[in-house]
């Protein structure tokens, strides 16, 4: 009777003994796998595309559009892997956009920007969507990143075209058909 509770008692301290090594491996692969998954800023500054501004011209046209310099915000957070607004609720996100889009100026409303607002918009929702999925690969969130980011610039490099456009048009003369 003696040997057989000590067995159980051995059994018994093995089993936890086993049940805590075991425990303590899973968090140091979680931890692993968070790091992975972990973008930095460093990150980001890393990725490679073309960065346009708005010219001053532009500026002065959006002074008043107060969306458009919320974005700006939530882009230079995102530049500092701050991804709270992008990891938000999509209501959210779509509420943003909508309200965006309903304060642009009419100045600058033409077919190719509302194209690349619709690009924009398009990345935005699946950069939201990409953040949010939890078996998302680091790589997968970065390349989002990348592509959010290059449709915020294309579209002002379309504000700044149009713009440049209207500055530098100058009138051509009436030509007659049977001139030509």
């Amino acid at each position: 009777m003696r040997l057989k509770t000590l067995f159980y008692i051995s059994l018994t301290v093995f089993l936890f003994n086993c049940q805590e090594a075991k425990v303590s491996q899973e968090k140091k692969e979680t931890q692993a796998e968070i790091e992975a998954r972990t973008i930095g800023p460093k990150d980001i500054e890393a990725l490679e595309y073309t960065e346009f501004s708005l010219s001053q011209d532009a500026k002065k046209t959006v002074t008043d559009w107060q969306k458009y310099k919320d974005l700006n915000v939530q882009v230079l957070l995102l530049k500092s892997a701050d991804f709270s607004f992008f990891n938000d609720d999509r209501t959210n996100v779509l509420t943003f956009i909508k309200d965006l889009k309903a304060e642009m100026p009419k100045a600058i409303r033409t077919k190719p920007i509302e194209a690349r607002f619709s690009a924009l918009d398009t990345k935005l929702q699946k950069l939201n969507s990409t953040l949010l999925l939890y078996n998302s690969t680091k790589a997968e969130k970065l390349e989002s990143v990348k592509e959010f980011l290059i449709s915020v610039s294309n579209f002002n490099l379309q504000i700044n075209k149009k713009l440049e456009f209207e500055k530098n048009n100058i009138g051509r003369p009436d030509m007659n058909p049977s001139q030509l």
